[in-house]
This record gives C-alpha cells, structure tokens and sequence, in this order.
C-alpha cells in the first residue's frame, strides 16, 4: 500500500500543475497536457522497464534534467532512493537494469563494467590444473 501511496502523490501534484483539479468527492478532473518528452529508445532491457514503470510517477522529462555524466553507481543510488524513499514498484533487478539503460543513454556509459563470463557448465568435466 504504501509502495504506490508516493506514486500516487507525485501523480496528483502534476495534475494539480498542469492545470487539473481534484474533487472533493473524489472524482477527478485532471487534464495534462500531451505528453512531449520521450526515452531514447534502446536495445537494452532497462529500456523496457522504463516504459513501464517510470512514468507511473514522472515524465522523461524528470530523467532528462538529471546531471549529465552520472555514472553507473550514481543512477543505481537514484533507483534505490526511487524504490525505498518514494515507493517505486522496483526489484533488485531491475534496479540494475534500469541503471544500466539511464548510465548508458543519458550518461557515462564508461562506467558500466563489461558482463561477467558466464560461469563454465557444471555437467563438463573439470580438467586438470598444470604448474
């Protein structure tokens, strides 16, 4: 519950600046404007999760005004305070996706380290360690 509660909020306070209004009664008569900003597209699975969860609570607009040059472990602190400050619906991996996709579209793709080989099959046999 109190995951989306900080979605929520974020959602009625552009609303409320983008002109909207909330009833009393809770019936709402929000109307934003068309939305203008977009992610730049990717190959990278983290793009996909932006799609889906990132504008639940902000626009692209949001991502676009972060500091240019933020490395790798600057946008995965940014998904963490996300997730536990603000209630975003995020798992651990897609914490890590998503801040591979902000590091390598909007910043400083240097600092993704290349993927890790992927461990040898454990049905192979081992071959002998020579000195």
């Amino acid at each position: 519950m109190a995951l989306a509660l900080g979605c929520v909020i974020a959602m009625c306070l552009r609303a409320v600046i983008a002109g909207g209004s909330l009833a009393a009664d809770g019936a709402s008569t929000i109307k934003l404007p068309k939305e203008t900003a977009a992610l730049r597209p990717s190959e990278l699975f983290g793009y996909k999760i932006a799609r889906e969860k990132c504008g639940i609570c902000h626009s692209a607009d949001y991502i676009n005004l972060q500091p240019p040059g933020m490395t790798l472990a600057q946008w995965t602190a940014e998904m963490v305070k996300m997730q536990h400050a603000y209630g975003a619906p995020l798992d651990e991996e897609e914490i890590k996706q998503l801040s591979i996709y902000l590091t390598s579209a909007y910043a400083d793709a240097t600092t993704i380290p290349p993927p890790s080989a992927a461990p040898p099959a454990t049905d192979a046999p081992s071959s002998p360690t020579t000195r």
